[in-house]
């Protein structure tokens, strides 16, 4: 009968010792859980944040254009009644002075329905309306314009007409022009 009591002995010994075991896991699972939870709570992992992710950023136009003002000039206008040549005698006229009405358009390249920023300067024409042209075989009407404040102009355009496209802005007022932007669609 000794023998019995040896196994029963050393097999509740081992059962003790495995729910010890146990108890012992347990208890430094949840500590360590506890830490973990308490680290990230102070961290701020796992929060939805109240404001934007990202700073807004701002786009100031240099003042330059994009392209040269006479980079893309105008189509030549077509008209029934004969042009006259200046004779001779006249004086030349003087160089062409520079548009007034600077244009820039970002980004060049965009796939169909993006957005395409026109930005520019117009310093002498604060408060004026500019309507936004394309052309298209001759400048066009797009429906978007823009309003000069502080000598500076923004819009924006969206198109899914593909190909290059050519943009200008118009002074309605005096129907001054700006220089032509080119951008690439698709």
């Amino acid at each position: 009968m000794a023998r019995l009591d040896d196994e029963a002995s050393w097999s509740r010994t081992l059962l003790m010792g495995l729910g010890a075991l146990v108890a012992v896991s347990l208890l430094v699972g949840l500590i360590v859980g506890a830490i973990a939870f308490g680290a990230a709570k102070m961290s701020g992992i796992g929060e939805a944040a109240d404001g934007p992710t990202q700073e807004p950023s701002l786009y100031i136009p240099s003042g330059k254009p994009s392209t040269s003002p006479e980079a893309y000039p105008d189509p030549p206008e077509v008209s029934d009644s004969p042009t006259e040549e200046p004779s001779p005698t006249e004086e030349p006229s003087p160089s062409k002075p520079a548009r007034p009405i600077t244009l820039q358009g970002y980004p060049t390249t965009v796939a169909p329905g993006e957005r395409i920023n026109l930005t520019g300067v117009f310093r002498a024409g604060e408060g004026a309306r500019l309507q936004v042209q394309r052309f298209e075989g001759g400048w066009t009407n797009f429906p978007v314009t823009a309003t000069v404040r502080g000598g500076t102009f923004e819009t924006y355009v969206l198109t899914s007409r593909t190909g290059q496209q050519r943009f200008r802005v118009v002074d309605m007022a005096t129907g001054q022009a700006s220089n032509a932007v080119r951008v690439t669609i698709g």
